[in-house]
C-alpha cells in the first residue's frame, strides 16, 4: 500500500473540497507531514496504525472536529480509549475525569509519558496537534492512545507506574437526569441530544419542579451533539414570552462547495440509501440526486434554509424562572453549542464556565474510501458567518462569566457552586 499516495490525496481533497479550506489554509501545513509520510514510507516505518496517526496529526492542525480519518470497519484494529480522560494546566497533565480504568483517580497528576514529562511531549511534535491554541482547551486524548506508560502521582503523594490498558469505546449514551438543590432550583444534566424521547421524558418527570422552581441550572458540560429538534421541548421554559423558532437563529442557510468530486462523492452515498428506504424516501433521495448532478461544478453555492423559513413552530412562553444558568465547557458541541447560542437570546439566561468546541461552522459530510481500509471524511458546507469570517471554529459559543478551568475542578465541582452563588 501507498501510504504517500493516499496522503497526496488527502491534502489535494483539503484543498479543493473541504468547505472550510480558506479559513484553515494558514493552520495546515501539508508539505511538513507530507514530507514526514514519505520519507516515513521510504523507510518501511509505516503501517496502518501509524499513518492513522499521522494523518489525524496533520488534520488536527486545522480544528475542525469535522475532519476525520478513521480505518474502515471490519479491519483488525478496532477503536479504543484509555479509560480516562486529561486536561493541561500550567504544563502539568492532570486526570480530569475517568470511566473504566479504576486504577486512576481524578486529580491524579501524570508526570511522564513514556518517560517524558508532558512539556517534553508537546515539543516532540513539531506542530501543535492537539487541536487548541488555548491550554485548556487542547484536546490529549490522541496524545495518550500513543502512550504505554505513565508515571502518575496520586492524590496522597505516591507515585505508581502504570502501564495503560485499551479499553473499549463506550457505546451506551449517558442518561439525561435532574435534581432539585435546596427547594427553588432545579438542575439538569443534558450530557446529549441524541434522543428527541428522552428529552420529552426528562421535561415531562421534572413537570411540577420546572412550574415551581424559580432557578433552572442546564449542565451541558459534556454534551456530545445530537439532533436540534430534541431540545426543542427545553426552549419553552428559557424564554419567557412566546417566540418562532426560526426568529431565535442568524444566518439560517449554508454554503455549499459543489465541485464535481464532491457531487460525485454524495450521490454515491446517497444511492446506497435507495434500497433501505419506502418510497416517499427513495422519492426525496432521488430528488437530492438529481439537485447534485445539476449543481456539480459549480463551486461555493449560498442556499438559505427553506424549511426553517417556513417552520412556524413557537418556542417559550412557560417558563417562570427568574434565572437562568447554563454551564459550559469546552467539551459541548455541535447541537448542544446550537442550543447555547440560542438560548443566549433569553433575558433569563447567564453561561458560565468556558466557551464550546466550536463544531458548527461546517457541515454536510462527504466520505472517500481508500482502498478498503481507510475513510476520510471531511464536509461540504459551512454557515455564513464561518464564510465572513465570524465563525466559532476554534473558540465557541462565548460565555457570560468566563471561569478558567484549574486542577480543582477534578475532584471539586466548581462551576455548579458558582451557578448556584450567581
Amino acid at each position: 500500500m501507498r501510504y504517500d499516495v493516499i496522503f497526496r490525496d488527502i491534502t489535494s481533497n483539503v484543498r479543493q473540497d473541504y468547505a472550510g479550506f480558506e479559513e484553515k489554509k494558514a493552520r495546515q501545513d501539508s508539505f511538513y507531514f507530507s514530507t514526514a509520510c514519505s520519507m516515513a514510507h521510504q523507510k518501511g516505518q509505516l503501517d496502518d496504525l501509524a499513518f492513522l496517526q499521522l494523518v489525524n496529526q496533520y488534520l488536527a492542525t486545522m480544528q475542525d472536529r469535522n475532519l476525520a480519518f478513521r480505518l474502515a470497519e471490519g479491519g483488525r484494529y478496532r477503536a479504543g480509549s484509555r479509560g480516562f480522560d486529561v486536561r493541561s494546566f500550567q504544563g502539568r497533565l492532570y486526570v480530569s475525569r475517568t470511566g473504566q480504568e479504576t486504577r486512576l483517580r481524578p486529580g491524579d497528576q501524570l508526570i511522564t509519558l513514556n518517560n517524558m514529562p508532558p512539556a517534553l511531549c508537546r515539543k516532540r511534535f513539531k506542530k501543535n496537534i492537539l487541536g487548541a491554541d488555548l491550554e485548556e482547551r487542547e484536546r490529549w486524548n490522541p496524545i495518550m492512545k500513543m502512550t504505554g506508560r505513565c508515571l502518575v502521582k496520586h492524590a496522597d503523594g505516591t507515585d505508581e507506574n502504570v502501564t495503560l490498558k485499551r479499553y473499549a469505546p463506550e457505546t451506551k449514551l449517558p442518561r439525561l437526569g435532574g435534581r432539585l438543590i435546596g427547594k427553588n432550583t432545579l438542575y439538569l444534566e443534558l450530557p446529549h441530544f441524541v434522543d428527541g424521547a428522552a428529552v420529552e421524558k426528562l421535561v415531562r418527570a421534572k413537570e411540577k419542579s420546572l412550574a415551581r422552581c424559580r432557578r433552572l441550572i442546564l449542565d451541558l458540560r459534556h454534551n456530545a451533539g445530537g439532533t436540534e429538534a430534541a431540545f426543542v421541548p427545553l426552549l419553552d421554559y428559557v424564554f419567557p414570552e412566546p417566540a418562532l423558532l426560526r426568529d431565535l437563529y442568524e444566518d439560517e442557510g449554508l454554503y455549499t462547495n459543489y465541485t464535481e468530486n464532491n457531487c460525485r462523492r454524495k450521490v454515491q452515498m446517497l444511492e446506497g440509501y435507495l434500497p433501505q428506504t419506502d418510497a416517499a424516501g427513495r422519492r426525496l433521495v432521488e430528488t437530492i440526486i438529481r439537485e447534485l448532478k445539476e449543481k456539480s461544478g459549480q463551486g461555493m453555492v449560498w442556499e438559505p434554509d427553506e424549511e426553517l423559513v417556513a417552520d412556524d413552530t413557537v418556542v417559550g412562553g412557560k417558563g417562570v424562572f427568574e434565572k437562568i444558568v447554563i454551564l459550559s465547557d469546552t467539551w459541548c458541541e455541535y447541537a448542544g453549542e446550537t442550543f447555547i447560542r440560542l438560548c443566549k437570546k433569553s433575558p433569563r439566561v447567564t453561561v458560565l464556565g468556558r466557551p464550546t468546541m466550536g463544531n458548527i461552522d461546517y457541515c454536510n459530510p462527504v466520505s472517500i474510501l481508500y482502498e478498503g481500509r481507510f475513510t476520510f471524511t471531511y464536509p461540504m458546507s459551512k454557515t455564513k458567518a464561518a464564510m465572513e469570517g465570524r465563525g466559532l471554529s476554534g473558540k465557541g459559543v462565548p460565555v457570560d462569566v468566563y471561569v478558567p478551568w484549574t486542577p480543582a475542578e477534578c475532584t471539586e465541582d466548581i462551576l455548579l457552586a458558582k451557578a448556584l452563588a450567581l
